[in-house]
């Protein structure tokens, strides 16, 4: 399964629509935990979806993020200096932030679960669509089955990478 090339055009299709914005937004907020994870960037993520709700990002919080920016605190934090002698080593340290990146995540998400009343699946099915429509319906929802599995293989071989690689550290 690969990527393949889309027109960027306006969707007026309020079921795609919905299914498009769910499925770009979580990559989004993916790829930012990734990037935070591997770099130790702070980021704050606002979008809005199509029915106007509000949905945060932010590492190591949204606010925190945004205080930062607006000029509200030090661009220096007690996280940015580390001290020899005091009983933990970098590599601690970044497993560390690794987890809490991971935990943070892990509750915005559950966050962002109870703020949304409905998923664009659970939505009913216009009794207008056509024949095409409801088999480009039924193609969305087999691509989400398949992200949502290949995500979740995904996982599961970074865990168990990430298991073996911090094993290497504890058997030297």
């Amino acid at each position: 399964m690969g990527t393949r090339k889309i027109n960027i055009k306006k969707i007026n299709n309020k079921n795609y629509l919905k299914a498009t914005f769910s499925k770009r937004r979580r990559g989004l907020f993916s790829k930012a935990t990734d990037l935070c994870c591997l770099s130790g960037a702070q980021i704050a993520i606002i979008t809005f979806s199509p029915g106007n709700k509000t949905f945060l990002f932010g590492n190591p919080s949204a606010k925190a993020v945004l205080d930062r920016f607006l000029g509200e605190q030090d661009s220096c934090t007690s996280d940015d200096h580390h001290e020899e002698g005091h009983g933990s080593t970098p590599e601690d340290s970044d497993h560390e932030d690794l987890e809490a990146s991971r935990k943070e995540s892990s509750e915005i998400e559950d966050v962002m679960d109870e703020d949304r009343v409905n998923f664009w699946w659970d939505e009913p099915i216009d009794d207008e669509l056509g024949i095409y429509e409801l088999q480009k319906y039924k193609g969305l929802l087999e691509a989400l089955k398949e992200n949502v599995a290949s995500k979740l293989d995904d996982m599961n071989r970074r865990e168990f990478s990430t298991k073996d690689f911090l094993s290497m550290f504890r058997n030297s």
